[in-house]
């Protein structure tokens, strides 16, 4: 009996040491379990949260990467006319485009071929160095059209002589419309060689032909029925009389002011009119006596909002600047 209770305290003895072993190993492995299982959830979560970040740091750099669109993109400008303006208009209408976007094409043929093309509607500006004549404008009226006048620059005929003329440096406005009517034709008669002249002129669709008739061979249309030699080259741009004057012998052209300092480079000689130097400085002065002003035309009511920018564009500071820059007297 002793025993047997002996036996069953073993028994009871053993079974709590098992229970209390079992517990603790139970317990120590929910212990170790649980960090692991933390850490688990908390590294996941970590990921989630950097694959997020990428994502809006990815989309982020796509927009800043997406090009902005400008105003006048996909639009369209024509502008064509006057062969004078193109050192000015060129230049204004790249930048316009690289700040308003759109395409803003510049074409030459003349002030008349411009104004022609914008009273039948074919370009949206014209270029001109005159102003519109009155029969222009009434044939524009007879048609229901309205031509709206923009002064965009002021600027100055130059006279070059080609680069092998010695001895004649001032010339007047009587000598020059003498010299272009053909009426002197040795340049020894004005200080010069002996040697023939060779007249240099521009086409009469030009605006710049049409001034010069005006202001010198007709001396301010004083005398209105002189006219340019028959003799005289009829050359379609300011760059066409700078190549010929620049590479024939004894040959006299006149300018825009804007592609004077090409000629010189090319080898052409400048003269001054009545004593004054042409520039910009007696251009804007009014000393230089061959200077006029530069205008763009359009019909009233039919320009675009592109077309009103470009013009708002040109009148500018930044425009203007760049008239000054190609030759031209700014506005301002």
């Amino acid at each position: 009996m002793i025993k047997s209770r002996s036996n069953l305290r073993i028994l009871i003895s053993l079974t709590i040491i098992v229970l209390f072993l079992a517990s603790t190993i139970l317990f120590g492995c929910k212990e170790e379990t649980a960090p692991a299982e933390e850490t688990a959830v908390e590294e996941e979560t970590a990921v989630e949260e950097e694959t997020a970040e990428e994502t809006v740091a990815e989309e982020e750099e796509a927009i800043e990467e997406e090009p902005e669109v400008k105003q006048f993109e996909g639009q369209e400008l024509l502008v064509s006319g006057s062969t004078t303006l193109l050192p000015f208009a060129e230049p204004a209408a790249a930048a316009f485009m690289e700040e308003y976007g759109g395409s803003v094409t510049i074409g030459g043929g003349g002030s008349g071929t411009g104004i022609s093309e914008c009273i039948n509607g074919i370009n949206d500006i014209a270029d001109s160095s005159r102003q519109i004549k009155d029969e222009e404008m009434e044939q524009a009226e007879s048609m229901g059209i309205n031509i709206v006048e923009v002064q965009v620059a002021y600027d100055g005929i130059s006279v070059i002589l080609s680069g092998n003329i010695e001895g004649v440096e001032d010339l007047s406005i009587r000598q020059l419309s003498d010299i272009f009517r053909g009426i002197i034709t040795n340049w020894n008669e004005v200080g010069g060689p002996d040697a023939d002249i060779i007249l240099a002129s521009r086409d009469s669709s030009s605006g710049t032909y049409e001034y010069f008739l005006e202001a010198v061979i007709q001396i301010d249309k004083t005398e209105d029925t002189n006219e340019f030699a028959t003799t005289a080259l009829a050359l379609q741009s300011n760059a066409d009389i700078v190549n010929t004057v620049t590479t024939t012998d004894n040959a006299i052209g006149y300018i825009g002011l804007g592609y004077l300092q090409e000629a010189l480079d090319k080898g052409a000689k400048s003269v001054m009119v009545e004593g004054i130097i042409p520039s910009v400085e007696t251009v804007k002065d009014g000393t230089y006596p061959i200077s006029r002003g530069l205008y763009n035309y359009y019909r009233e009511g039919d320009l675009s909002e592109m077309g009103m920018a470009y013009l708002d564009f040109i009148l500018s500071d930044e425009g203007q600047a760049i008239a000054l820059d190609t030759g031209f007297v700014p506005m301002k």
